[in-house]
Parts: C-alpha cells; structure tokens; sequence
C-alpha cells in the first residue's frame, strides 16, 4: 500500500494559459530539477502546446529536455566557456557576461552560418547570474560590435527591493541601446512577482512553481495541479488523552481518528501536523480526525484540484517550491508520471 501522487496534466496546462492571459505575455516554462521532481517528459508533455519556451538551470538539464522539446530552452545558470558552443548547437540561451564567453560564441556563430542570440543578465543577488551595472556598461560596446540579439534579464529575489531593481533595468537596457546593442527582448518577471504585477514591463513571463497552482491567490483560476491521497488503514474511536504519533501532542477529547498511508517519506511536511485536522505525520502514515476522510471513509485526500497550494505550504511552513519538489521526487521514485 502507497498514497496515490499524481499531476494533473490537463490542470499544468489550463495554468499556463492562465499566466499568459493573467500577464499577457508569452510563458515560458520554468522545468528546472526535472520538473520540480516530476520528470521532464510530462511536464513537457503537458506544457508543450501552450508555453512559448522552456527554462532549465544548466547545460546537463538542457540536454536532457531538448530530448522532448524543439521549443528555445534558456539556460538561467552560468554556462563553463567549455561548453558554450554546445549549449548554443542545442538550441539554448546562455547568458554570457564578458569578452571571452562572447567570443566563444561568435565563433561557433561564423562557423555555422547562423545569427547569434544571447541573454546578458543584471545581477540581483549572490548565487545568481548576470552583471552587475557597471559590468553591463563595460560590455556593451563589445556586445554592439558583435551584431548578436540580445534578451535582457533578472530575477526579483526581494519584493521590498523590486523597484529598486526595476529601475536598474530600465537603465541597463538604455545603456545597452545607448551602445548600439541589439536588445530583442526584456525578460524580468518569475512566479510571485507576475502575480503582483503581470509581466513588470518584460516581453515574457518565467513561471515554474506558478504551473502548479501557486499564486492563486493573485491570479484567478489557477488551481492545484498535485493529486495526494491518503488511503485509509483503519478508523478507530480513542480516548481523549491519548498521545499522537511522537511527541507530547494528544487528544482533547474521545474522537474517531484515522491512520492513512501518507507521511514525510512520501514527500508530506512533518510540520503539517496540527493543521487541516491532520494529527500526526510520521515517515510512512498520518493520523487525522475522521471528518478528514472521504465520504467513503476510504482515504484522505491531502491534495487536489480544490486545495490552495500556497495556503497548504504556510501550514506546513515552507516554501511552495519545497512542497512541490518533496512530492515531485517521491512521486519520480516510485515511477509515478502525469495524468489527465
């Protein structure tokens, strides 16, 4: 006996479209550490038809999607000038940030007969890529001498500081065009920032945790794309005081209870316990008030179409991204894929 962990691929897809009208740009979908858990080839699958692209972290994790995709694929992280020319054979967009990577690149450009397009991105925080402003202006004369089409990017890892960080956009892109630099496109909003404001002036949108159900509290009829379900093991009346799962947690008073075959083995946040009626979780079964059962008093259904994804990750305190990963990789170990 396992829970049941699915995606829903009908649900990935009506989000995605739900993005692109919400932000009305073009979305590219965010399917780093294969598909947040779930696999590339589904989510793929399931996305293919409605977004515009795709955004993976690296060179090892382009290659394995463009198996399934012949849609443009960016490469968010820092590419090794080693393997520049592969990326760019695969059809990827690379972000490169100085004369040598740019070098790298017009060459395997001449050598094939073919236009150079390139992302150069502005800095936000540590850990990621890109330039910093003066660094941009520094580059630029190079970048206008190349001829390349150039996507100018950044990521929003702060909401208190996001204006600050939209108008060193605005002025690294006057720099660029300043310069003579061929700027075909503008690329600045990820999940939660879309919510809050579309698009933020950017000619695409990055959505990854967003395909799932997260920001439905912004953007309307996004809805939770993971199916989790508890099957029951038994319901049991007990008295009040008696102790839940470990710890010091017991029951208030007599009440039903059910042990279902869910737990943090499975991908379910420990910390949920206490919330939604659910009890206790341990690695491999949960127990919960009665009332949590289906009608059927079969299972407990942790997750589906109705449930709040976000408002689920709070309870748990954690991140969304860790709630969707969490069940991504259990559900990818026990060879789960997509469903309609």
């Amino acid at each position: 006996m396992r829970p049941h962990l699915a995606l829903d691929s009908e649900t990935l897809a009506a989000n995605a479209r739900r993005w692109a009208h919400h932000s009305r740009v073009p979305v590219r979908a965010v399917v780093k550490c294969d598909g947040y858990g779930w696999g590339y080839r589904p989510l793929v699958a399931a996305l293919d038809d409605v977004v515009a692209g795709y955004c993976v972290a690296d060179a090892d994790e382009l290659r394995s999607v463009r198996r399934y995709t012949s849609h443009p694929v960016v490469v968010l992280g820092g590419v090794a000038p080693d393997r520049l020319a592969e990326v760019l054979e695969a059809g990827g967009l690379p972000t490169v940030a100085n004369a040598l990577e740019l070098e790298i690149a017009m060459r395997w450009a001449r050598s094939r007969g073919r236009p150079l397009r390139l992302r150069v991105g502005l800095l936000p925080a540590a850990g990621w890529t890109g330039s910093t402003i003066a660094a941009v202006a520094e580059f630029a004369p190079a970048l206008a001498a190349s001829g390349a089409e150039v996507e100018l990017w950044t990521h929003v890892t702060d909401a208190a500081s996001a204006a600050e960080l939209f108008g060193l956009f605005a002025e690294a892109e006057r720099l660029l065009r300043g310069s003579g630099v061929r700027v075909v496109g503008t690329d600045l909003a990820s999940t939660y920032p879309a919510a809050a404001s579309g698009s933020g002036g950017g000619q695409n949108v990055r959505i990854g945790v967003g395909l799932f159900g997260a920001g439905s509290d912004r953007v309307a009829g996004l809805a939770c794309a993971l199916r989790v379900v508890a099957p029951v093991v038994r319901i049991e009346r007990l008295a009040a005081g008696t102790r839940l799962g470990y710890g010091e947690a017991t029951l208030s008073d007599d009440e039903e209870v059910v042990a279902a075959r869910c737990g943090y083995g499975d991908g379910l946040p420990q910390a949920v316990a206490g919330a939604d009626d659910i009890l206790s979780v341990g690695m491999q079964y949960l127990t919960a008030r009665a009332a949590r059962c289906d009608k059927n008093r079969t299972q407990v259904v942790v997750l589906d179409g109705k449930s709040k994804l976000d408002a689920f990750a709070a309870r748990a305190g954690r991140l969304t991204h860790e709630i969707v990963t969490a069940f991504g990789n259990a559900a990818r170990a026990n060879n789960v894929t997509t469903e309609g």
